[in-house]
């Protein structure tokens, strides 16, 4: 009988703990406020004015806050022209070096002093001890992130001061605004605020719409979204660890810094079960619920969080989901993903997407992604690069000998009968066919003939994948801004890849297809840069260098020691890069730098470019001034090129090899993006000698 009472209790208890929870959660949350609120104040006040910062009581806003240096009022640094005490009290003569007010601050009374601005109403204040702003103290109904349509000329004013920054990150004398621009494909901006010797700074930066921006992260650690128009105020107090916005609308900002989101999302698919892709989409679901349920929480022991923090915060996971799913495609074998996956993330992710488009940062990603995934590449496009050159021949676009168009013809047939030949062969003997094949003279002829017209092919193919892009975001539809932005992405992407103006026909897409100001601009700003870079002429230089030498060369140590046998008797630094590759080109665009430093030394810089076009290699060079008495390029052939990757083991790009004075290749970091590792590296072999 006592076991079944006990059973009959545990049942009833199960049966109410929901109940019980949120009784428990109520008593805490009271007790809480009691502590803060009434017994906090009593204990934890501050002494006198300086170094404090305080809030107004009816509307919970950063009111004001007294330093030694200055106050900080209105957004503003105010100089202290004088100050007197006199009981508790203060009165304050202060100047933003146009306008001189008086400020009157009244004795402290149960944690609240009377702040008088300039002979307006006096402001209850109380001080701001917690690390971030206090709750508000009524709710916030409001909706919704500002749109302003991706207007042109909108700016947002950013005021700020890391106060009592440590010595270590004093470094640095600019404060850094990361954001990534939605039009420009894989790029973020960066905006620069130089501090004074307090650490105070003052920028506007243009914004195409609200925006989530990253405040110099590597001091503030800090995310935030800042709406185009406003003016903010951003307070990091090293000694105090507070950071507080002020302004007339920076209540979420506020409530993001005291009540930060989760960073958590979906990792690769090794985590999960490589390729098991329903494996992922679920874990992705389980991770948003437990965010979402933490949110909830939040909100019970926070009731006053205003309702565009929910949005937003809201908006995030679902953005981070999104993403994460689309990203799982990179650990799938050929990046397939199932159907029901593709139509779960259409259906929950892209047709609810948020507006404005910039305000989550991962949202760009999703897009691009998530619309790659539906059209995955030439191979899907039905791309015949032999069928694409031979029309071009009868429309007069190339000129092809009737000795070329032979071979092209030929080629696919000798490209099928090779893979039948080697589907059943022996390792050995299928190395002997490939060998066979590639020494063939339809074969070599083809090839060349697809390295002349290069720049042909690559154009074509990227139009037809633009064209393929636009198919697929009208097929699981959007509004004309989304759809702008995401053609002006696509091109500004090909140009960036191709590294030369577009084609006449991407001109034409660009003139019928997009409308929108900003994307427009993006697209034809980079091209106007480009077309600039072609006029410059550097046939002349002689750091570009010919092939000539390992002509008829196929083995790529050969190769490579026939490239640095000039050399020898100097260090070498070996940058093995392409005109596609984004940190290739980052790298190289410090280059001046690179050499300035290791000029002492004596060294050569060779590059070796990966499958580029002559003049896509030739922009680049032109475009980062990578030439001088001790550089040297080459643009080796695809197959010359290759052997010597192979040789070197070659697995990403950019690669770094350092070859000593013997034309030793040695086994060591060599990156020059760490400048100041490659120096010692450089006057350790220097100092061996």
């Amino acid at each position: 009988m006592l076991l079944h009472n006990l059973n009959m209790a545990l049942g009833q208890l199960k049966k109410y703990r929901l109940l019980i929870l949120l009784g428990l959660v109520g008593l805490a949350v009271g007790l809480t406020c009691f502590v803060l609120f009434v017994l906090f104040p009593y204990f934890s006040h501050p002494k006198g004015i300086d170094d404090t910062y305080w809030r107004d009581e009816a509307t919970g806003d950063w009111f004001i806050g007294f330093t030694p240096e200055c106050v900080i009022y209105a957004d503003k640094f105010w100089e202290i022209v004088s100050q007197t005490e006199e009981e508790d009290t203060y009165r304050l003569v202060v100047s933003d070096g146009t306008v001189t007010i008086p400020i009157e601050v009244g004795e402290m009374k149960k944690g609240v002093r009377s702040i008088e601005i300039a002979g307006l109403e006096p402001v209850a204040c109380s001080p701001i001890t917690s690390a971030a702003l206090p709750d508000y103290p009524q709710k916030d109904t409001r909706r919704g992130i500002k749109d302003n349509g991706y207007c042109m000329g909108e700016t947002v004013t950013f005021v700020g001061w890391l106060k009592d920054m440590p010595e270590k990150k004093r470094k640095q004398r600019e404060f850094e605004i990361s954001y990534d621009n939605i039009f420009i494909s894989g790029e973020s901006e960066n905006a620069y605020a130089k501090m004074d010797s307090l650490g105070r700074f003052s920028i506007t930066l243009p914004l195409v719409n609200s925006t989530e921006v990253f405040l110099d992260w590597g001091r503030t650690n800090l995310s935030t979204v800042l709406e185009p128009g406003e003016t903010y105020f951003f307070l990091y107090d090293f000694s105090t660890d507070q950071k507080l916005f002020m302004g007339k609308n920076v209540r979420l900002q506020n409530e993001l810094i005291a009540h930060p989101h989760s960073w958590d999302q979906l990792m690769t698919f090794e985590e999960h079960g490589k390729a098991d892709a329903m494996k992922a989409w679920k874990e992705a679901d389980r991770i948003r619920a437990k965010q979402m349920g933490m949110l909830q929480l939040l909100l019970i022991l926070h009731p006053n969080l205003s309702q565009r923090y929910i949005d937003y915060v809201e908006g995030y996971y679902q953005t981070l989901q999104a993403t994460g799913m689309m990203q799982a495609r990179f650990n799938t074998p050929n990046m397939e993903l199932p159907q029901a996956y593709m139509e779960y993330v259409g259906k929950e992710f892209w047709q609810k997407r948020l507006q404005p488009y910039t305000q989550y940062r991962d949202f760009a990603t999703f897009m691009t992604d998530y619309l790659n995934q539906l059209v995955m590449g030439p191979r899907s496009m039905g791309i015949n690069i032999v069928e694409m050159l031979l029309c071009f021949d009868e429309a007069g676009e190339v000129s092809l000998t009737e000795k070329e168009k032979d071979c092209l013809k030929q080629y696919p047939v000798l490209i099928a009968q090779r893979e039948k030949d080697i589907s059943d062969a022996s390792e050995k003997d299928r190395q002997a066919l490939t060998d066979a094949f590639n020494n063939s003279e339809i074969v070599k002829m083809a090839k060349a003939t697809f390295a002349r017209y290069d720049d042909v092919i690559n154009d074509e193919i990227q139009f037809r994948y633009v064209l393929q892009s636009v198919k697929a975001i009208d097929s699981v539809g959007c509004d004309k801004t989304l759809r702008d932005i995401h053609i002006a992405r696509q091109l500004y992407g090909v140009i960036d890849h191709l590294c030369k103006p577009l084609s006449d026909k991407m001109m034409k897409l660009v003139e019928d297809e997009i409308t929108l100001p900003f994307a427009r601009k993006a697209v034809l700003d980079l091209n106007d840069k480009y077309l600039a870079i072609q006029k410059r002429d550097i046939s002349k230089s002689a750091s570009l260098k010919s092939a000539d030498a390992v002509k008829e060369m196929s083995d790529g140590e050969k190769i490579l020691r026939k490239l640095i046998e000039p050399y020898k008797g100097k260090i070498i630094l070996l940058d093995i890069w392409g005109t596609w590759c984004g940190p290739c080109k980052a790298a190289l665009s410090h280059s001046q730098e690179e050499y300035e430093r290791l000029a002492p030394y004596d060294m050569v810089f060779l590059y070796l470019a990966n499958r580029s076009s002559d003049e896509s290699w030739k922009n680049v060079i032109k475009e980062y001034n990578v030439t001088g008495d001790n550089v040297v390029h080459y643009n080796l052939p695809d197959e010359q090129q290759s052997a010597v990757e192979h040789f070197l083991k070659v697995s990403s790009f950019p690669t770094y090899k350092l070859i000593d004075e013997e034309g030793n290749i040695l086994d060591v970091d060599a990156d020059p993006r760490n400048l100041n590792r490659l120096e010692q590296l450089v006057k350790l072999m220097k100092g061996n000698n």
